[in-house]
């Protein structure tokens, strides 16, 4: 008998926790952390103990962001029979994990404990009996479950979708997804191809954007579009940008924007690399950053350039990607001269102050600068649309249910007209038998 559970995200969007389980062999899908930045009412230390205290094989994790992998050094390294819990993931996630771990442990100033945390995240992921890479299309077994990992476009590269037999059940798991970035072209053909001839029962969805059912939600393309208007205007001639570092799509629309104008696109030595890596794997020249370059010392005289890097960056404008931590104070002063642009590439939730979510050093970094300056409305979604999760519910057409994790509101979809199907609104813990 195969049963599924949802340990955490049946109700709420980030952090959720699925096991899949047989009599023989239990599987978890992803074990991140809470999007709730108050310490006193996360349930992170509830699913730390349950994972401690549970029968675990592996864990599977569908993408790198904090509230699908944050936990993972909290999972033990041994199960109750004593064998290695793998920790299976996209080879270039664990690469990214990496790199951001190494940046971390160099430049902490939080001490022993912060440095010795990174140190044991890499140490896990270094370790090929613990760490196991998976590829697109490429099926892997795991006990008594047969898993076929698929590559989705996320706001994180490297993301996945699972196809999961066991015991004559098919059980699909979405994973985060989206369709509108340049990475989602032809998802659904993709799709439709690798379930041919395939009976699902199950479909576990997330439902991100179901709680903003009526949002419109702006392609990568558009994205960049906007970008280009934005940075071509004479006042806009120096520009800062807040954008995740590892969301490659937004940061190639940002680039392409600003090389379309004339002007570089600079980022510290860490994100950098992070590009170089996407760079390679990617290989298509929408995502070539080629006027992408590292920060250099600021009284550093370059012979290419005849002058100091700001000293170019002064005579020819830029964008340069910045954050909250005080390492970017003097790049940014040197220029605060000139009345620069502020653009604001995140979820907008991150500066709600009322929310529990809100981030403290963005808001100050976002709300100290010109409110004149300052732009919003240059961010698209990492997470598919209601369109696009009709779409995914008649593509893989499941036979017997169809339950939504990751989200605020799985009542949602009940709106969007497709009574052929069953649709679970389980609680959280709640076990669901396949029989």
């Amino acid at each position: 008998m195969v049963n599924i559970r949802i340990h955490r995200g049946s109700h709420c969007i980030g952090g959720s926790i699925t096991e899949i389980y047989t009599e023989n062999t239990h599987i978890f899908i992803d074990f991140g952390s809470e999007l709730n930045a108050d310490p006193d009412n996360s349930t992170d230390a509830k699913m730390i103990d349950m994972i401690t205290h549970s029968y675990c094989d592996a864990v599977l994790f569908t993408h790198y962001h904090g509230d699908h992998m944050g936990l993972l050094e909290y999972i033990p390294e041994k199960n109750q029979n004593g064998k290695i819990i793998e920790l299976r993931m996209g080879g270039v996630a664990k690469e990214v994990l990496i790199n951001i771990h190494k940046a971390l442990m160099k430049f902490s100033d939080g001490g022993d404990e912060y440095i010795g945390r990174h140190q044991r995240y890499l140490d896990i992921l270094k370790n090929e009996k613990r760490t196991v890479t998976f590829t697109d299309n490429n099926t892997f077994e795991i006990g008594d479950f047969r898993i076929t990992p698929i590559m989705v476009d996320h706001s994180a590269y490297d993301a996945y979708m699972f196809v999961i037999e066991a015991e004559g059940k098919i059980i699909v798991h979405t994973g985060d997804y989206r369709t509108h970035g340049r990475l989602g072209s032809g998802f659904f053909k993709k799709l439709e191809k690798i379930l041919n001839g395939i009976s699902v029962d199950v479909l576990i969805t997330e439902g991100t954007m179901m709680s903003r059912f009526d949002e419109i939600v702006i392609t990568e393309t558009q994205l960049q579009q906007k970008a280009t208007e934005l940075l071509s205007k004479p006042e806009n001639k120096y520009a800062f940008l807040i954008c995740s570092s590892t969301n490659v799509e937004s940061l190639a629309s940002f680039a392409n924007a600003a090389m379309k104008n004339g002007k570089a696109f600079y980022v510290n030595y860490y994100v950098y690399d992070q590009i170089q890596l996407y760079r390679d794997v990617i290989k298509d020249h929408r995502f070539g950053f080629k006027k992408t370059y590292k920060f250099e010392s600021v009284n550093r005289y370059n012979p290419k350039l005849g002058m100091t890097q700001p000293q170019y960056m002064e005579e020819n404008g830029f964008l340069m990607l910045i954050g909250t931590s005080e390492a970017y104070k003097k790049r940014i002063d040197m220029f605060k001269k000139y009345d620069p642009l502020l653009i604001y590439s995140m979820w907008n939730g991150y500066l709600e102050k009322s929310k529990s979510y809100y981030d403290k050093d963005l808001g100050n970094l976002f709300y100290g600068w010109p409110e004149n300056r300052r732009e919003l409305g240059y961010h698209t979604s990492g997470h598919a649309t209601p369109k696009d999760i009709k779409k995914m519910i008649q593509t893989v057409d499941p036979k017997k249910s169809i339950i939504p994790i990751h989200t605020e509101h799985p009542e949602k979809f009940e709106e969007l007209g497709l009574e052929k199907y069953s649709f679970i609104k389980a609680e959280d813990n709640e076990i669901i038998c396949l029989g």
